[in-house]
């Protein structure tokens, strides 16, 4: 497998649209990298430049060492996996996985080595006969995969692969791909605009908006550290509740509450006394207690959680109670925030 690094990296079209900004990462080998972000964000092309789909305008593009920014695909030693599988509709399962093989002449039994090997790891021994006419989603994209695997490749790409499937199919192929992952041991670069596949899948999430990376790290540093609102806002479902308020020495106060500060955010928010700033506060932190007032407007069962919509001091607020809860529109429910975050309201960075 192989190291990847990433460095100053842009792509400004012939029209003079930039879609990436300075992107930089260095990858360690075997590492599983999750590209997410909305679309448009330049996720797809960060992946396309890699893959060598796209050009690089500027900075450079380093595997094992070595600069390929400016080689052809085939000499990147990199196979993709696309949303839309492209397999060929006339050849069996075997056929398309061993096609990149065969157009490099590798002898006939090396061939049917790899693919039955690859076959076996992806659970496609008994469609090799097959054409992906007769297949299900699910086990066309495992064929793609299939493809990419019999190259032993020294890093593998997938853009969006799980979108064109059902929930049902989204989730399971999801854990197979975790799967071969930790079987394979392999360099991975995986894009999305699903965070729930970059929360499940990654080492290391880039999260993007607008052409540039917002925040790099665990799937747990952005949940729990988001670096600015864009990353509070996109990672987490339901996302993170946000409120308007002014600090007031030891208090904020908002449009109809006001929340006590306890001594570690008092120190947080030293600089910005009389200031405004935005509060953030995740569903699942909105807890049954005395500070606030959540009037509710909606009331969504889940099992053992219950999501309750409603409005605190005027602004939109979800909580996420551990129970199975059934308010009804009107109903007074008093909260308290047991965790909260703080965001520079000119900057929109978070107060470290």
């Amino acid at each position: 497998m192989a190291s990847l690094s990433l460095k100053n990296i842009n792509k400004i079209y012939d029209n003079k649209v930039q879609a990436v900004f300075d992107f930089n990462i260095d990858i360690k080998d075997g590492e599983f990298i999750v590209l997410v972000g909305p679309s448009g964000c330049g996720k797809s092309t960060t992946l396309r430049m890699i893959a060598g789909l796209e050009d690089i305008t500027s900075g450079s593009l380093v595997i094992d060492g070595k600069d390929v920014t400016k080689k052809p695909p085939k000499d990147r030693d990199i196979a993709m996996v696309f949303q839309n599988y492209a397999l060929y509709a006339h050849m069996t399962v075997y056929e398309n996985m061993a096609f990149s093989l065969t157009l490099a002449h590798e002898d006939p039994n090396v061939i049917h080595e790899k693919v039955l090997a690859a076959a076996e790891i992806l659970g496609l021994t008994d469609q090799l006969n097959k054409k992906p006419k007769q297949l299900s989603g699910g086990q066309r994209q495992r064929v793609a995969m299939g493809r990419a695997i019999v190259r032993k490749p020294k890093v593998f790409l997938f853009d969006e692969p799980l979108s064109n499937l059902d929930a049902k199919l989204r989730g399971a192929t999801r854990r197979e791909i975790l799967l071969l992952h930790k079987r394979l041991g392999a360099t991975m670069l995986y894009v999305t605009h699903d965070q729930t596949e970059a929360l499940t899948l990654a080492d290391r999430i880039v999260c993007m908006s607008m052409g540039y990376v917002q925040q790099i790290g665990t799937p747990l540093e952005l949940y729990d550290t988001p670096a600015n609102l864009f990353v509070a806002s996109f990672i987490g479902l339901p996302p993170m509740n946000f409120f308007d308020c002014t600090v007031e020495k030891d208090v904020l106060v908002g449009n109809g509450f006001s929340v006590n500060l306890d001594e570690k955010d008092k120190a947080l928010l030293k600089d910005y006394n009389g200031k405004k700033i935005t509060l953030g506060v995740r569903p699942e932190n909105i807890i049954k207690g005395n500070d606030v007032t959540l009037s509710v407007t909606g009331n969504e069962n889940l099992g053992q959680t219950t999501l309750v919509h409603g409005t605190i001091g005027g602004h939109k607020a979800t909580a996420k109670f551990r129970e199975w809860s059934n308010y009804k529109p009107g109903d007074k429910v008093e909260v308290s925030f047991n965790r909260k975050h703080f965001f520079d309201k000119e900057t929109t960075n978070a107060i470290r």
